[in-house]
């Protein structure tokens, strides 16, 4: 039975006041809304409507237990629901608005079917203005899950989802904002940020170059077996070339391990630790004639680009030299505008867990 008839705004046909206006009353109403995200079509009802919830969860037709995550406009909106903690604080400042879900401990305001069975809920803060625009008029969460039915293709345009969808799913569909075929973006990343070291439970994918290598690493030796071998072909290139690696990976994932290979390859003599604390450490190698340089920074404590931009990184960008920079995420960016108009050997690694003792190891040239 319909509870409401489904309207289809196309964003580049309607003003979007007018988008506004008719999705906040549909919203208010307790119906269910299809719009446009960064990463694809998402879902969305208040998530402070009981009923609305529960439209939701029949239309997603998730297991029993399956969280769904919210959208809010930022953290002082988001600590009404959550807890947020330094770690949390730092991912807000640095990486949101953006594809990050955001996993802290609830508040037990909203709905308990949206947490995990952990009393954890996941946050978004969408890099898409029409929707932070909605949030912020409708100064309430909406759910910020996918529009897709579970198992089912990601929905990147209305008529490939409508497809994949039942008629009583889309007869519960009260309005859809069309933006037409969305850029096929990965959904976005999920980091825990209860658990005394942070935790990245889905990874969003990275713009990167071509992949030069994938493989499974068991140990931090091989890890370091792995450095040493990647910084052994590349070597001869410094003569005449600086070399920049960055690295996306979590928390204990085997990055400095990884550069401690390429620093035994080059033959640092001193012991390499992160410098978490310190950003930056420099190590001296010998070659041939020469010396060279290895700087290994960490950006993870770094609060914003302007930080980064204090370090002056454009001074090591000359042959000899070796850029080691841990967390990139944040500073890929910078990193990239900077080194554009330079002849540099640029690596990205990606390194994901697949259990307690196994890694997958991605190398991009880029």
């Amino acid at each position: 039975m319909k509870s409401l008839v489904m309207i289809r705004l196309d964003l580049k046909v309607k003003k979007s006041e007018e988008i506004l206006k008719q999705a906040i009353s549909v919203l208010n109403k307790g119906g269910i809304i299809i719009y446009p995200t960064e990463t694809c079509y998402g879902v969305g009802v208040r998530a402070d409507l009981k009923e609305a919830v529960t439209k939701v969860l029949e239309y997603k037709r998730r297991p029993e237990g399956k969280a769904v995550s919210i959208a809010v406009t930022g953290p002082d909106m988001a600590d009404r629901y959550v807890d947020l903690n330094q770690t949390a604080l730092d991912i807000y400042s640095r990486f949101l608005p953006g594809p990050i879900t955001v996993i802290s401990s609830s508040k037990h305001k909203l709905d308990k079917r949206l947490e995990a069975e952990d009393g954890t809920l996941g946050v978004r803060v969408p890099k898409y203005d029409l929707l932070l625009d909605l949030i912020k008029a409708l100064d309430a969460p909406i759910t910020a899950t996918s529009a897709n039915s579970a198992g089912k293709r990601t929905p990147y345009s209305i008529d490939i989802l409508l497809s994949d969808l039942s008629q009583s799913q889309r007869d519960s569909i009260a309005l859809i904002i069309d933006a037409g075929e969305l850029p096929h973006n990965p959904p976005s990343s999920v980091i825990d940020t209860t658990k005394q070291e942070l935790k990245i439970l889905r990874r969003g994918s990275f713009s990167v170059g071509n992949r030069i290598l994938t493989e499974e690493i068991h140990s931090d030796i091989l890890m370091q077996k792995l450095g040493a071998r990647i910084m052994s072909s590349y070597k001869s290139l410094l003569e005449t070339r600086p070399m920049i690696v960055m690295f996306n990976a979590d928390l204990g994932a085997g990055k400095t391990q990884f550069i401690k290979g390429m620093a035994q390859e080059l033959g640092v003599t001193q012991i390499v630790n992160s410098p978490t604390f310190i950003i930056m450490k420099e190590y001296e190698f010998p070659l041939r004639q020469d010396k060279g340089r290895l700087i290994h920074l960490d950006a993870w404590r770094l609060e914003s680009v302007q930080e980064l931009k204090k370090l002056k990184l454009e001074q090591y960008f000359k042959p000899k030299h070796v850029i080691a920079v841990e967390w990139a995420g944040m500073a890929r960016d910078y990193l990239a505008q900077i080194s554009s108009q330079k002849d540099l050997i640029r690596l990205y690694i990606e390194i994901e867990y697949l259990d307690l003792e196994k890694r997958k190891v991605a190398i991009y040239e880029e």
